[in-house]
């Protein structure tokens, strides 16, 4: 990342016998990433994140400026090649933080949502594709699908504090329903512990007023040398019963790493009755510090009706080729 230091001077010097100076300091950074992914083959019916053969170019552009008093603004712009379409951009996130003091912050606008394992953007994954829990609370953040999605990306619209214990920290949000749903509001209540040295645990809690209702997620990860371990558990009071992500990722050196994902999630709902479950094998190079490559192959195990409404891609094997460069 890059800092970009604005200063703007007036002068008054016409005006006053001695010339003064007004200077405005913003402390910018940007970065971001260009992502170029190679569908190989798509032995699914959705085609849900390709169609075989073809290709994908997407990109992100992020900015955050920090201002006095502990005040930062930020905003992640997705951007979309002219090909693909829909709209040639929107923003992931744009938020107003407030640093209080040491301990406590208030922060408010669109971000990303805390309580799964996985992240959003592709430069914190480990594989090509987002797992099954991810998919669920991306789903769940969906509004009227004849109109645009709510918060669509597993990001949440509202205000949240956090409050640092010693090892614990404490998230309390209000926010928009999830999915949107008129005059209602969605209650977060999360806290990411830290008990030891390299592990890290996270739980909680969001309402919703309809679709999944009330969902809990607990995640953790430990790293032990060039091994990192993850495990997550969602439940859900409607819709989807359970579902479970165990992973683990190994760096061979400072070039090369391997990860092992597998999801399963088991529904409840009428046009959703079977588990499903999937098992992702991933492998990075790093070409250089900005540059990677990443090969995937994903083993699909889901004999529910062929539906854009379930999480994951379908029942079958799919496999991926990947560029990623980061600024």
């Amino acid at each position: 990342m890059k800092k970009i230091l604005v200063v703007s001077s007036l002068a008054l010097s016409a005006l006053i016998v001695t010339p003064s100076a007004v200077a405005v300091e913003l402390d910018i950074t940007p970065s971001g990433f260009v992502d170029f992914v190679w569908t190989l083959s798509d032995g699914t019916d959705l085609g849900k994140y390709g169609e075989e053969g073809q290709f994908e170019t997407t990109g992100e552009l992020d900015v955050e400026s920090k201002f006095q008093n502990g005040v930062t603004m930020r905003f992640d712009l997705d951007v979309n090649p002219s090909t693909g379409g829909s709209d040639s951009a929107r923003l992931e996130q744009i938020f107003l933080k407030w640093d209080i003091d040491s301990k406590m912050s208030l922060m408010g606008g669109v971000f990303n949502n805390k309580l799964t394992f996985e992240r959003e953007d592709k430069p914190d994954m480990y594989q090509i594709t987002h797992g099954q829990l991810w998919d669920i609370w991306s789903e769940s953040t969906i509004g009227d699908r004849n109109d645009p999605f709510a918060e669509d990306g597993n990001n949440l619209q509202g205000l949240e504090f956090n409050y640092q214990f010693d090892k614990v920290n404490l998230i309390i949000g209000y926010l928009n329903d999830l999915a949107d749903t008129a005059e209602k509001n969605s209650v977060e209540v999360a806290a990411e512990i830290k008990p030891v040295k390299n592990l890290n645990i996270t739980l909680g809690l969001i309402t919703q007023d309809q679709n999944l209702e009330n969902i809990f997620d607990i995640f953790a990860s430990y790293k032990m040398k060039k091994w990192l371990f993850a495990g997550e558990i969602l439940i859900a009071d409607e819709l989807v019963d359970n579902g479970i992500m165990l992973m683990t990722n190994f760096h061979f050196n400072d070039k090369w790493s391997a990860t092992a994902r597998y999801d399963l999630v088991s529904y409840e709902s009428a046009f959703l009755a079977d588990d499903t479950s999937s098992l992702t094998i991933a492998g990075l190079y790093d070409i250089s510090r900005n540059l990677s490559v990443i090969a995937e192959i994903r083993f699909n195990d889901d004999d529910n009706q062929p539906t854009d409404l379930s999480a994951g891609e379908g029942d079958g094997t799919t496999a991926r080729l990947n560029l990623l460069a980061t600024f």
